[in-house]
């Protein structure tokens, strides 16, 4: 499954990146040709950071993993981190006359990277402490916010660059790119409602329900709902069910639109 997925993801991006590339850029095939390459390798490193970032939504759901796993994952992704700080510096010497265009390529895979590689930390000393690192949440999500919105802005900057270097001439190519624009415009007005949403009620989450005391903790000596685990320590929400703050967090992350309570559906108002 995963690499299916990776070799969609691959085969979508080289598509896109060699066709504007061949539309936009000088029509020497040799320069295009490296280049093509050199953002191929670029693009396949991505496709590694994004798989370990789906990797860890899986690991999230799963109860008892070995911690090796972590470190192997948190080493991939130094090596990837790495290996991209090199293959751009490359390009100085390469490319000396397009490194605008290849630093907004460069740019959206290392945020990516860091990104990736900080919810891995951050997830990993939440497993030392177990479970009790409550700045996780905030670190991830002013991480995943800052990320999300420099990609986008990259990814912004160099569809404006390509139109500046194509010209106006009302082709194909003028079209797919304004539509680019517009999709990517688009997509940052979303994720920034998304992210002011979630915001909203991660705070509303732990402002808003009292800490369960250790009375009830042990009166119902139940297993929080939502990872399976003993509690203790948990938030109680307005209909009586008891939580993790963290679990609560991440279950409000994946409904972020209309949050209920994991156990009754009961609506958590923000």
């Amino acid at each position: 499954m995963e690499s299916q997925h990776m070799y969609d993801r691959m085969l979508n991006f080289l598509l896109f990146k060699v066709i504007f590339i061949g539309a936009v850029m000088d029509p020497v095939w040799r320069h295009i040709l490296r280049l093509s390459m050199w953002i191929g390798v670029l693009g396949f490193m991505r496709i590694f950071s994004l798989l370990s970032r789906d990797r860890l939504d899986n690991l999230t759901t799963i109860t008892f993993v070995s911690i090796h796993k972590y470190y192997k994952i948190i080493l991939l992704l130094s090596t990837i981190l790495f290996s991209n700080i090199i293959w751009y510096l490359g390009s100085f010497y390469l490319f000396p006359t397009s490194l605008a265009f290849l630093t907004l390529e460069f740019l959206p895979v290392v945020l990516d990277t860091i990104q990736v590689l900080i919810k891995y930390i951050t997830h990993l000393l939440d497993q030392w402490v177990e479970n009790r690192f409550e700045s996780k949440r905030w670190i991830n999500y002013y991480i995943e916010l800052s990320a999300d919105v420099l990609i986008l802005g990259c990814t912004l900057l160099q569809y404006l660059q390509l139109m500046w270097m194509h010209g106006i001439s009302f082709g194909l190519v003028d079209i797919v790119l304004f539509l680019n624009v517009r999709s990517v415009l688009k997509n940052l007005h979303n994720k920034i409602i998304i992210y002011r949403e979630r915001w909203k009620a991660m705070v509303y989450v732990r402002q808003r329900y009292v800490d369960a005391s250790s009375e009830e903790l042990s009166k119902l000596n139940d297993d929080c709902a939502i990872c399976r685990e003993k509690m203790k320590t948990a938030k109680k929400l307005a209909c009586g069910h008891l939580f993790h703050l963290h679990c609560l967090h991440s279950w409000i992350q994946h409904h972020v639109s209309k949050p209920t309570c994991p156990t009754c559906r009961r609506p958590l108002s923000t």
